[in-house]
């Protein structure tokens, strides 16, 4: 008798710490919703202007999400904990930002938002950034770089060029020069060679 009520005591206990243990593991799991928008500034002038390929992806591609016509943005399915956010465009730069999601006491989450340098690390001293995030270009990518005119110093700086010329040189002014030639001298240079 003293058996069966201790197994099922035992029982009882072992439910309940499953319970418990699911209902942590449960609550470990909740995602969240970052939200945000690419504004305009003097880079990009007009939000529209960004391609259609742009996106918002966070920690390299775990999570991703698209920038409407108007410029906001929402990526869903973020887990609590430090991020990386970053928006790939490639036609503008932006700013990387560090995403910190904690849970508060009473359950609901803040979401903490730093600009970041990569190769450097994550500081809590950077002023945090206003939810929901407003982001904006840093710079316009170039590819191409116009093509330079002509330029007479650079073609006569060119090692090719001052080649020829020290050889254009021997070739006419080194004859005037033994035309000038004292004749005793010229008789003497002729004999060596």
């Amino acid at each position: 008798m003293l058996n069966r009520l201790f197994l099922v005591i035992q029982s009882v206990l072992l439910l309940l710490l499953a319970i418990l243990a699911t209902t942590a593991h449960a609550g470990s799991d909740k995602t969240y919703r970052v939200r945000g928008s690419v504004i305009a500034n003097e880079v990009l002038s007009d939000v529209s202007e960004l391609p259609t390929r742009a996106r918002v992806v966070v920690n390299g591609g775990e999570h991703t999400g698209f920038i409407k016509s108007d410029g906001s943005f929402a990526v869903e399915n973020v887990k609590a904990g430090d991020s990386l956010l970053e928006i790939s465009s490639a036609d503008y730069a932006f700013p990387k930002v560090h995403l910190r999601i904690s849970i508060k006491d009473d359950g609901k989450a803040s979401i903490a938002a730093r600009y970041v340098q990569i190769g450097s690390e994550w500081s809590e001293s950077a002023p945090v950034l206003a939810y929901p995030l407003q982001m904006s270009a840093a710079q316009k990518y170039e590819f191409f770089t116009p093509r330079q005119g002509f330029n007479i110093v650079a073609m006569f700086s060119n090692p090719y060029m001052l080649m020829v010329g020290a050889s254009l040189l021997g070739i006419f002014v080194l004859p005037k020069l033994q035309a000038n030639m004292d004749p005793e001298a010229l008789k003497e240079v002729q004999n060596k060679s």
